[in-house]
């Protein structure tokens, strides 16, 4: 394959999607069951999230490719390696073998492989550029993935924390990455939340976000979910990381600024996510 196919899908980001289906189904079932690793079930609704999350990416390039020629020119499309045609037919194939594997497992999971199809479609051509939905929607399908992982498993017990740490952190970061491309967004008059309603009012979104991980993130301990790990480790990796940042975004909404943020962002939920861990073992 091409090596811009592969940039193209952006794996990385993939193989997060891959893992935090593993993490949903384990803690699904408990952390004890390590049977989960094995399980071809689990295996396969991971296999299906890598895929569409790929597909998603590609579809994503192919209708932006103008704005990419200003926001992001070394992408595949802009840069001439890999034509529209061949992106939509890459992003086509990749969804259908999401789809297909998600058929695998069972009902359930394979509802959910339709549903983000759908709203992966809905996503690029309609929603990636009305403000705050279309937000919310890629925070949604990032919360989903855990749930994947619990529906593979039969059960979606202990899903619910991560899906919500996973849907507010995303939905944060995405207002923060279009805060990062406004300059081509308002070439090209895509009506995301900065270029409709203003940086200043972006941040203010944006850090409602942020503050409602932060406000959430003691919750679960407090219910006896879990135990005290979880509530050290989530103050000192997630909520005071998070304050830095965005204060940082709060005093600087430059486009270097942004970006280093999102990005500090999209590792900082690993911690949490190993708060979560901790404070789930026995």
């Amino acid at each position: 394959m091409n090596s811009a196919y592969l940039e193209l899908s952006r794996p990385i980001n993939g193989l997060i999607a891959f893992f935090s289906v593993y993490l949903g189904a384990m803690f699904a079932v408990g952390l004890g069951e390590w049977v989960v690793a094995t399980n071809i079930n689990v295996l396969l609704a991971a296999s299906s999230a890598f895929l569409l999350l790929s597909a998603g990416n590609a579809l994503n390039d192919y209708c932006d490719y103008e704005i990419d020629r200003i926001n992001k020119p070394g992408r595949p499309i802009p840069s001439a390696r890999i034509s529209r045609q061949g992106a939509m037919v890459f992003s086509i194939t990749l969804m259908g073998l999401g789809i297909l594997f998600g058929f695998t497992v069972n009902l359930h999971t394979a509802a959910i492989t339709v549903t983000v199809s759908g709203c992966l479609v809905l996503y690029a051509f309609c929603l990636k550029q009305t403000p705050l939905f279309g937000n919310l929607l890629v925070g949604v399908l990032t919360g989903l993935t855990f749930i994947v992982g619990g529906t593979s498993v039969r059960t979606v017990s202990g899903t619910f924390v991560p899906a919500v740490f996973a849907f507010l952190f995303t939905t944060a970061r995405e207002i923060i990455k279009d805060i990062e491309d406004v300059e081509g967004d308002v070439r090209h008059d895509a009506r995301t939340i900065p270029v409709v309603w203003g940086k200043r009012v972006a941040v203010l979104i944006a850090l409602i976000f942020i503050a409602a991980v932060i406000l959430f993130s003691p919750i679960p301990y407090f219910l006896n979910w879990y135990s005290w790990h979880y509530l050290l480790t989530v103050i000192v990796g997630v909520d005071l990381v998070l304050i830095y940042l965005g204060y940082r975004l709060w005093r600087n909404d430059s486009r270097a600024n942004s970006a280093q943020i999102q990005k500090w962002m999209k590792w900082d939920i690993f911690i949490g996510l190993g708060a979560i861990y901790l404070g789930s073992s026995p």
